[in-house]
């Protein structure tokens, strides 16, 4: 159950990353680049959790398989 609970959090960052992604290119595409690149922020930091919450299950999934 905990694998799971992992993986679905995994998977909701990767969403949340993907769709916080495609908001701010759109907001880049209308409002330019000098005014709209403070959109990449948002991605940036969705990106690192989805990253995080990989490496987290990951490890844990290690740690799981050692026992």
């Amino acid at each position: 159950m905990n694998q799971r609970v992992h993986l679905i959090a995994e998977r909701l960052w990767g969403i949340i990353a993907l769709v916080a992604l495609l908001a701010a290119l759109y907001h880049i595409s209308q409002a330019g680049w000098e005014d709209g690149k403070s959109a990449l922020l948002f991605p940036g930091i969705a990106g690192a959790w989805y990253l995080t919450r990989r490496g987290l299950r990951r490890k844990l999934s290690a740690s799981d398989d050692a026992s």
